[in-house]
């Protein structure tokens, strides 16, 4: 029977979690190192086994090694990463200690689901990106859990959220050959799409007007190509090529 026709266990999930670390360290991983990562009892974890070998996750001979396969490879990788999205989470954005937001993260990881997941990671990372607020604004988080909630117009950072699609533990595409205001030439439209560079950068640009959504277009060019004229919402702007290059536009 494949392993999509059986469910898992939150106890299978930690062993699958278990054996991806194990594997890692060193070169078989056999019942005691699993019993022992765990702590729990050898016959529990050779119990454990035979449902994770039913269900397609692991070879494992009596006596033997175990190791994944390409499935439970597969499955083992989102398990973990899974933990750590939430550790992180729970210790960069909310601030707990170490110890507790791993301890939490052990609780909640075996409820979430790939849709909250997604989301979170996309919130993690407007967090860590968000251009009006970045590292300082979690230092500043940091002494108002209890106070009043925060009364800054946060509407242009939420329409820049970089929300991942589809498998969020899928490698990315980090943008690479993607059209930038840069490459417009003069009477060219486009529409933004992201904006990336430091936070410096991406806030003085969202301070004049480009934000993600926006209809921009060249005007013209300076003889060296620097600066760049634009015009977004009927404002002219100049702009450095450095700015430039950080819109990812796409034409119109």
């Amino acid at each position: 029977m494949m392993a999509e026709a059986l469910p898992l266990t939150e106890a299978m999930e930690d062993y699958l979690e278990a054996i991806y670390h194990l594997r890692d360290e060193q070169e078989e991983t056999r019942v005691k190192d699993i019993s022992e990562r765990l702590g729990v009892t050898m016959p529990s974890v050779s119990s454990a086994l035979n449902g994770l070998k039913e269900r397609g996750l692991i070879s494992h001979k009596k006596y033997g090694a175990v190791r994944l396969t390409d499935e439970g490879l597969k499955l083992a990788v989102y398990v973990d990463r899974r933990h750590q999205a939430l550790t992180c989470f729970l210790r960069d954005i909310l601030q707990l200690d170490e110890e507790t937001a791993d301890a939490e993260a052990c609780r909640l990881e075996h409820a979430v689901s790939a849709e909250t997941l997604r989301r979170l990671l996309a919130l993690i990372e407007f967090v860590r990106r968000c251009p009006r607020g970045g590292e300082q604004w979690l230092k500043h988080l940091a002494g108002r859990w209890g106070d009043a909630p925060c009364d800054h117009d946060c509407s242009e950072c939420i329409a820049a959220i970089d929300v991942p699609e589809g498998n969020p533990f899928a490698p990315r595409d980090a943008g690479e050959g993607a059209l930038t205001l840069r490459d417009l030439a003069p009477g060219d439209r486009g529409r933004v799409l992201k904006l990336s560079g430091n936070t410096n950068i991406r806030r003085r640009i969202m301070d004049m007007g480009v934000i993600p959504g926006s209809e921009i277009e060249v005007e013209r060019l300076a003889p060296l190509g620097d600066p760049i004229e634009v015009k977004v919402r009927d404002y002219h702007l100049s702009l450095r090529k450095e700015e430039a290059a950080q819109i990812a536009v796409e034409r119109i």
